[in-house]
């Protein structure tokens, strides 16, 4: 049986890695910082989104969308670390819950995307930007000019 630590199969040795990581920090560190502000230009408390799961809760509820994507998320997330964690999956398992948890992943993504564009007023093409880039579109409303328009007022 693997741990989680198996997985973890990465040289800090290097200078390449040890790059990659002050990058991939420095985004991720971007976007919390990020999701921070947009919740405060929603008129939430920013730090709502430093709390697992509540965050994502918080968010979906300020964009204006269904409780069941929220509800479909929690159900999907465990499935999808199953998945990962069964190597190899057999055949079956992997058809019958990888594909459905990844379709509402992918679905659920494209919703809340196009819920937060509609929020601060953007286009159609930002709001593709925002699901495709999240990490240049998402920075630009949090630290832009954007305001907030409750989603009853699209």
């Amino acid at each position: 049986m693997h741990t989680f630590l198996d997985y973890l199969d990465f040289d800090f040795s290097s200078p390449s890695a040890i790059v990659k990581c002050v990058i991939g920090g420095t985004i991720a560190l971007l976007l919390l910082v990020s999701e921070w502000r947009v919740l405060e230009k929603a008129g939430e408390k920013g730090w709502k989104t430093l709390i697992p799961f509540y965050n994502i809760y918080i968010s979906h509820h300020v964009m204006g969308m269904a409780h069941i994507w929220f509800i479909l998320e929690i159900i999907v997330w465990p499935i999808e670390l199953l998945l990962e964690i069964l190597e190899p999956v057999p055949d079956w398992l992997g058809i019958g819950f990888g594909i459905p948890t990844a379709i509402i992943t992918i679905i659920s993504m494209i919703v809340h995307a196009n819920c937060m564009g509609k929020c601060f007023g953007k286009s159609r093409l930002y709001r593709l930007g925002l699901l495709l880039l999240p990490e240049v579109c998402l920075p630009m409303i949090a630290f832009g000019k954007s305001t907030y328009i409750k989603p009853e007022q699209h």
